[in-house]
């Protein structure tokens, strides 16, 4: 393979990497969406006296410090 395959080669990778940083950020809006439902569901748990909502707060909070 020469020059101009290894080009070839390297503008398909490229163009792979594009597709996927655009995939990586639509998912990471995704998971911004789905916690702001995720909060707002535990904040109304805890409102209504849900211990299962109190666990899951309990969960984020370990999650968010990395635990």
């Amino acid at each position: 393979m020469g020059l101009f395959g290894n080009s070839k080669k390297i503008a398909s990778l490229k163009s792979e990497n594009l597709k996927k940083d655009k995939r990586i950020k639509e998912l990471e809006e995704l998971c911004e969406i789905k916690d702001s439902f995720f909060k707002e569901m535990i904040s109304d748990g805890l409102r209504n006296g849900s211990p299962l909502a109190g666990k899951h707060m309990a969960d984020r909070k370990k999650f968010l410090k990395g635990k």
